[in-house]
């Protein structure tokens, strides 16, 4: 063969070759867009009044303006923070407190005043320290997301001391890991990840397939369904790491840190089941605060006490957070803390070299057999998400994780719920506080329970971002007509 002929031929092929390839692509991209791959985003709309809005690097965030927090009203500025915008640059002299956290520390159901924040500057300043403190508490943020909101905004705002209050979303369990939700929304929001379906059917795979430690894409298609089983949102030894670094880089900034160790109702009140669930991330709470040589508020026989005093449900508004009277505990407890440590004078800077996480061990299992729900701010991130939940939830096992048992006696137990637009988790109790039902409801408004007939008396309990109101109910009364808002209260 001639080398012209060699020429062509080669050139035929490779052309060939080319337009094979243009051909699979355009065909797999045809799929991938069948299919409808997509990024985590917020696709809840934000009618103007309830605090959850997007966010392009953190999943989700605050809308600015007057909004609605349970039963009262929050105010956020246009920096995403709750409470009035810090004033910069900080006085001079003044040492200005940043608390972080997530709905239990941002003041969830109470006024603005009534914030640990507000409270715990109205008592720094009442024994002579010149300070004013900045809300950096936001709803459903674990550390990964309160790391991002530093970077974001956080340290601009000059804090001279970090009060670190992340916690209960972290070792949350929910659908999803938040490093791998996070790594997702950044590797395709605004890339060419982010204009190809194809190319994130392709990067999902890959990445399962290389596997290992770290963060991992979530691939989410018009098929996908909530998986079965709840995992960790910050697995003990990444929330180490996460607590770790914002010591450090608080430390570069000449900021001190104090972590908080919060309580919950039942805490409060003498009930310690689910240690186990805790205990790692109180233990890495710990050790991460001795290997810096910083304090742990550990708040628990301050609210022990309190309860004793006055009652665990005048400390509560719910099972997690904390009334106006339980965030004066808590600014109380951490006032005494830092008056102990002889704060300001000693500024309470971390070390410069890292912990070593590995040390941290998780006692509880890593997945749980049950879905986290719709409380968890995770349905909204993807389209159809929170109604397919709300299928799987009502036509989905029982309490127990099993299908019901069709030979049980049952009675039925049905109701309405009129709320604001948001996800509503509807729960049937016995009155020991049993959980017999539960359905998530979006677009919905009844529901309707099978009950044992071993319980003739239950508790129902509709709860939503927006309020929390429960209802008494047993065989032959008439059907139950819930509306959220009406905080602990049951309408006529």
């Amino acid at each position: 063969m001639s080398r012209r002929r060699r020429r062509q031929s080669l050139r035929f092929r490779l052309v060939a070759a080319a337009v094979a390839l243009v051909a699979f692509c355009l065909f797999g991209e045809g799929y991938a867009r069948f299919l409808a791959p997509v990024a985590p985003v917020w696709q809840a709309r934000d009618p103007g009044d309830v605090i959850m809005i997007g966010h392009p690097t953190r999943l989700w965030g605050m809308g600015a303006g007057r909004r609605r927090n349970g039963g009262a009203f929050a105010n956020i500025n246009d920096l995403g923070l709750r409470g009035e915008k810090p004033r910069l640059p900080r006085p001079r002299g003044r040492e200005r407190v940043m608390i972080t956290g997530d709905s239990s520390f941002f003041g969830h159901g109470v006024a603005d005043a009534a914030t640990p924040a507000v409270l715990l500057a109205d008592r720094l300043r009442a024994v002579g320290i010149d300070a004013d403190t900045v809300n950096a508490a936001v709803p459903g943020y674990s550390t990964e997301q309160t790391r991002l909101l530093l970077d974001d905004v956080g340290w601009s705002l000059e804090p001279t001391l970090l009060v670190v209050c992340n916690v209960w979303s972290d070792y949350n369990f929910d659908h999803f890991k938040d490093a791998d939700l996070l790594a997702t929304q950044q590797a395709f929001g605004g890339s060419l990840l982010g204009k190809s379906a194809f190319l994130q059917l392709v990067a999902g795979g890959v990445d399962r397939l290389r596997g290992g430690e770290g963060a991992h894409l979530v691939t989410w298609t018009q098929h996908s369904r909530w998986p079965d089983v709840g995992v960790r949102r910050v697995p003990p030894r990444r929330y180490a790491e996460n607590l770790d670094a914002i010591v450090r880089d608080a430390r570069a900034r000449r900021v001190g840190v104090v972590i908080v160790q919060p309580t919950n109702r039942d805490m409060a009140r003498g009930d310690l089941s689910g240690a186990e669930v805790r205990s790692p991330y109180f233990g890495a709470q710990d050790a991460v605060a001795a290997w810096h040589g910083i304090p742990v508020v550990h708040t628990f026989d301050a609210f022990a006490a309190a309860a004793a005093a006055q009652g665990p449900d005048a400390l509560f508004l719910d099972d997690l957070h904390p009334s106006e009277a339980g965030n004066a505990v808590l600014a109380d407890a951490i006032l005494a803390e830092l008056v102990r440590v002889r704060w300001p004078a000693e500024r309470l800077l971390g070390r410069e070299d890292s912990f070593d996480a590995k040390r941290v061990t998780d006692t509880a299992p890593d997945s749980r057999g049950a879905s986290p729900g719709a409380m968890s701010p995770q349905v909204n991130l993807f389209p159809g998400g929170a109604a397919g939940l709300a299928t799987a939830s009502a036509a989905g096992p029982s309490a127990s994780g099993s299908p019901a048992d069709a030979a049980t006696p049952t009675w039925t137990l049905r109701g309405t719920v009129q709320a604001p637009p948001a996800p509503v988790e509807v729960t049937a109790r016995t009155l020991t506080d049993e959980r017999l039902a539960s359905v998530v409801l979006r677009g919905q408004t009844e529901f309707v329970f099978e009950i044992p007939a071993g319980h003739p008396h239950v508790r129902v309990e509709a709860m939503s971002a927006d309020g929390r109101v429960t209802a008494e109910s047993g065989p032959g009364e008439p059907e139950l007509a819930l509306v959220i808002g009406k905080w602990g209260q049951a309408p006529p």
